[in-house]
Parts: C-alpha cells; structure tokens; sequence
C-alpha cells in the first residue's frame, strides 16, 4: 500500500483549508491502494515550530506593510527565484530544511502533495537525496505562479489558466504541469442554506445592511480602520468583523460603544464550518486579496470589496475576480469604502451586477476532487 503524505503549515490559512480540502478529497476516492496521511510536520519537532511561527510571522508583516513582501518578490527575481529559493532555504534556514526532511525521512512517502514553497523544496531534497521513487506533487494555491515554486518537483498544479501559462514560461516542463478549476472546501460546497438562514443562525438582523470585514487570519491589514470608517454611517448597519489570532483588536472593538443605529459584531477566530455563513449572511465582503477568502465570497455569491493586496500573488487574485470578471470592487481608500457602503444601503440593486458575475464560478467543481483522481491514479504507478 502507498502512502501518500498530505503536508500542512500554517502561514496564512490558505495552506491550511486547501490542504484539508485535499484531504477531504482524497478520502472520498481512496482504496486499497494506497493510505493516507495527513500532518503538520513542523509540529512534530520544537525547533520547527520556532520555524513556522517565523512564517507566521512574515505573513503578518506582509499583510501590515506593503513593502515588506514586495521587496523581497523584487529581491527574488533579481538574484534569479530559483537561486534565491536554493540560497534561502537550502543555506539561510538550512536547519530547518534538514530537520523537516529529517521528518519526511520519519514516514517514508510514496507521494508528497505539498502548497507551500517551503515544503514543496524539501520533499524534493528529500526525494533526491533518500527516495528516489518517491513522488513530490505540489499544488499551488495562488492565482499565479511565483518564482519560489521549486521546478525540481514531479508535478506542478494551478487552478487557473492564466497560471498555467505562467508556470511555462517560469521554464517548468509542459508534462509536469496539470490545470484543475479552483478548490473548493467542504463547508463552502455543502452551505447551501438561504442568506435569511444563515442570518436566522447567526443572529444578524434580517432587515439591515450587512457588511462582514475579514484579514485573513491575523487581522492585521486594513481591517480596523475601516471598522472604524463605517461607524460614522448614518443609516442602519450591521458590521460583522473577524478578528481572526489577533485577541487585542477583537477585545478593542468588543468594548467600543457604538451609535444606534450600528450594530458591530466582533468574532474571534471563526471554525471553517461557520465561516460560510457569515459571509453569506453579508451583502458586501471586505477583505485584502487573499485568494482563498475571495473565493469563498464569489462561490457564495457575495460581492467583495478588496481594499489591500500585499503581493504579486495578491495582486493577480484582484486583476481575476475584479478587473476580469468583475464580482467586486477594489477600494483602498477607507472614506471611499464608506461611500460606497452609503450608496449600496440606498440602492442595494447596485451589487446585483456582481452577484450575477460570481455566477459564472461552479463550487461544485472542485479542484481537489480531481486532483485526489490524479493521486489515485498516480499511486497505482508510484
């Protein structure tokens, strides 16, 4: 039997909920050829732990100061990404690389499917240095192909098009590159309940505007500010904020006295399966670029409202779903934002446009059913 090892890693939960995905995937089609098994491996050893804290980390920085991700994008490209991505990883936090591959060593995996660049670079050491027949399958999870992504690996799998013309021209091998449509969680295919529902469950007023305001899981973007912007509306409001990891702004706006006329929601840390339905519950989503955030908000016919991206990879998820199919807006001006919301308050007809446009996207075709196909399939050959 084939072992096929799912890795995990928390920096940004993007990697997390694809993964689960994956996993999720992976148990509906599996047979006796192969088991699965699903791990954080940085969990299983103290100094890496230390590691991806320090991810965490860099997602955070990249999320509060624009410049931090982007200058290292220009650095990667400047030195050549591959020799950046071997420099920093195979010589800077060398120890941690060899640690984690100390891990994989641990478990000896006929299959590794990986979405981080990190871990994606160290099944491939791994691979060549210990397991030659072993199979690295990476999937990426952004809306483009940065040059981090290792071309060493078997496979290389993006969601959309235009990435995989990307992943060509960055000089990976047309064989080794699969298309799948976006992924696509669980909980997000299986909400099928009516926004009066799911404000019904949430405790949200039916009658009243909502707006649900998210950063990813750390809060750490643009998201106060503009909480703080949409208390000066005048008409009837509901503002969901999800405060995600960061505890000091969810206890800020938890003691914050607010007009009348507002009713302001503060969440913590939300579970994947209640997630859904506040975005559902919403009229308008506003959030930075995360991809998989984003996604979720066009599956369920939510129009969003982007007010940051961070990155190349941020930026390219704001050109797909709102320069390209227009199922939102990108506003990063908070009074701007406001204006908006007032507009919309008046006349909600004006986001009916991009409800009509998330129509275009099927959650019901999942990316990460075909890709636990492909890994069937693939097993039987491992």
């Amino acid at each position: 039997m084939k072992k096929v090892l799912v890795s995990f890693v928390e920096a940004g939960m993007g990697h997390i909920v694809t993964s689960q995905a994956i996993v999720d995937s992976l148990k509906r089609v599996k047979d006796k050829d192969f088991e699965i098994i699903d791990k954080n491996l940085f969990h299983e050893n103290e100094e890496l732990q230390k590691y991806e804290k320090f991810l965490i980390k860099e997602t955070q920085k990249a999320s509060s100061n624009p410049l931090h991700s982007r200058t290292q994008f220009v650095a990667m490209h400047l030195f050549g990404s591959q020799n950046t991505l071997r420099f920093v990883n195979g010589g800077i936090y060398k120890k941690y690389l060899n640690l984690y591959v100390e891990e994989l060593k641990k478990i000896k995996p006929d299959i590794v499917i990986d979405n981080h660049y990190f871990t994606s670079y160290a099944s491939v050491c791994y691979r060549d240095k210990y397991n030659p027949y072993c199979k690295v399958v990476t999937y990426d999870p952004d809306n483009n192909v940065h040059g981090w992504w290792c071309r060493k690996v078997d496979f290389l799998i993006v969601n959309n098009h235009g990435a995989y013309e990307e992943a060509l021209k960055r000089k990976f091998a047309p064989e080794k590159v699969k298309e799948v449509p976006f992924i696509t969680r669980k909980d997000i295919v299986e909400l099928n309940k009516t926004k009066e529902e799911c404000r019904k469950e949430c405790n949200i007023p039916q009658d009243t505007f909502t707006v649900k305001l998210a950063d990813g899981a750390y809060a750490k973007a643009k998201l106060k500010s503009y909480v703080y912007e949409l208390l000066k509306v005048k008409n009837p409001l509901t503002i969901i904020a999800i405060c995600g990891r960061n505890k000091e702004l969810f206890e800020e706006l938890s003691a914050l006295k607010t007009p009348s006329n507002i009713k302001l929601m503060p969440f913590e840390f939300v579970k994947s399966s209640e997630i859904g339905k506040l975005i559902k519950a919403s009229d308008l989503f506003i959030t930075k670029a995360g991809p998989n955030a984003v996604l979720d908000s066009v599956f369920l016919r939510t129009p969003v409202m982007m007010n940051y991206y961070a990155n190349s990879v941020e930026k390219t998820t704001k050109q797909i779903f709102v320069d390209r199919y227009h199922c939102g807006i990108y506003e990063g001006n908070k009074k701007k934002a406001r204006e908006f919301v007032e507009k919309c308050i008046d006349n909600p007809s004006l986001l009916n446009e991009f409800v009509e446009n998330e129509k275009q996207f099927d959650k019901t075709q999942n990316g990460a059913d075909q890709i636990a196909e492909f890994i069937k399939k693939l097993s039987k050959n491992a």
